[in-house]
């Protein structure tokens, strides 16, 4: 058992067919592989990778297990999970249009949001690639922290380049103890790999685990060719320079992380973040236990920073539910979640009685999941419940 670890995983962000899904087999058998593992923070670096020869050299779930060894239990659970999410193209177009036209009713219908429209595709694309890789390890430990990095992908992100993740692993503050590998690979294989993630860390992974994924899993061998890495590559180019949005971000769940995640995703140069103070969470279920408005805002802070390093990020403490987002000329777009529409059209409201441009509204999916108890969504009020229950029972 680890404290903390990284693994290094591959997807394609422009994927077009079912060679491209099966990668996505791969990446969730070696979740499911190493979850067991960690005992507190995992790091995932999910770089956009690639390669012309997907369509040859990549096996479906069915002949990788018939190739590789038999079937067992890990098989079979990570074949389901991968059927359930990720499997059928048909079934990706069918929840593309749902999420399209959700998209449209949660929008300001006086000032349609013709940008976040235009780019709907790739988003949703991209949000459901970080909701399934988080719920997956939620759903396998939901006590284990996860941090999802995107590596490779943004298009205007100059701290990046082809031979260095640069920022995003800089802002790695903690020793992380171990770097998963997979076990077909070489001994000087798995050094020149440790020593390539090594040069971007303050403190360098010391140790290897090449143990914990099974052969089904691995990749095949020349998609480890750092020449390989960043070539040939479509990015994700954020099409807005200001974007906002607000929460308490108490016990930082995968619901916070997706939405934080696409909001640094869709913005190149400023963000305003709004944190609630803890003077008007006094209503909010168990509010004894929220956290100090000063730990949730760093914590909000130094997850951003490992998604978009680029991004000015303004965090500001939040009296009321508005802030600058009625006044402020420097914001294009507002990341919500459903439950807070009616916040945004207020706030377009008053824009446009002040004669400035109604904010764009992209709106995050609800992150649900089995452990959630009664909400519609997984909630830092059920996370505080059950931390109540534990404190109670440690007491008896």
């Amino acid at each position: 058992m680890y404290k903390t670890g990284l693994i290094r995983l591959l997807f394609n962000f422009e994927a077009k067919n079912k060679h491209d899904l099966y990668l996505h087999y791969y990446n969730v058998g070696k979740l499911i592989s190493i979850a067991p593992k960690i005992e507190d923070h995992l790091y995932i670096e999910l770089v956009n990778y690639n390669n012309i020869n997907f369509d040859r050299s990549l096996n479906s779930p069915t002949q990788q297990i018939t190739s590789q060894s038999p079937r067992s239990d890990i098989n079979e659970k990570v074949e389901k999970i991968y059927n359930d999410l990720f499997f059928s193209w048909s079934e990706i177009d069918k929840k593309m249009k749902i999420e399209k036209k959700q998209q449209i009713e949660l929008d300001d219908s006086e000032s349609p949001s013709l940008n976040v429209q235009s780019n709907i595709e790739p988003l949703k694309r991209l949000e459901n690639i970080f909701f399934n890789y988080y719920q997956i390890l939620y759903n396998e430990n939901p006590k284990l922290n996860v941090s999802i990095l995107p590596i490779d992908l943004i298009e205007n992100n100059k701290e990046q380049s082809n031979n260095s993740n640069n920022k995003n692993l800089r802002n790695i503050k903690k020793d992380i103890e171990i770097l998963f590998l997979d076990n077909s690979m070489n001994k000087l294989e798995q050094e020149n790999e440790l020593k390539f993630i090594n040069k971007d860390l303050d403190i360098p992974i010391k140790s290897i685990d090449s143990t914990s994924i099974n052969i089904d899993f691995s990749y095949p061998k020349h998609f480890y060719e750092q020449s390989e890495t960043g070539k040939n590559l479509t990015k994700w180019n954020p099409p807005f320079r200001g974007v906002v949005l607000g929460g308490t971000f108490d016990r930082m769940h995968p619901g916070h992380k997706v939405m934080l995640t696409m909001a640094a995703l869709i913005c190149s140069e400023y963000m305003e973040v709004g944190v609630t103070d803890n003077s008007i969470l006094t209503s909010k279920k168990f509010s004894q236990l929220i956290a100090p408005f000063e730990d949730r805002t760093q914590n909000t802070l130094n997850f951003l920073n490992l998604i978009n390093p680029s991004v000015n990020y303004n965090m500001l403490k939040l009296l009321e539910p508005y802030a600058n987002t009625m006044t402020s000329k420097r914001l294009e777009c507002i990341v919500i979640s459903p439950e807070v529409y009616k916040t945004a059209i207020k706030i377009n409201n008053a824009r446009r009685e002040s004669k400035l441009k109604p904010l764009e509204i992209y709106s995050i999916s609800y992150f649900d999941t089995p452990h959630q108890g009664d909400d519609v969504k997984l909630s830092s009020s059920y996370l505080r419940e059950l931390d109540y229950k534990e404190m109670i029972k440690n007491k008896e």
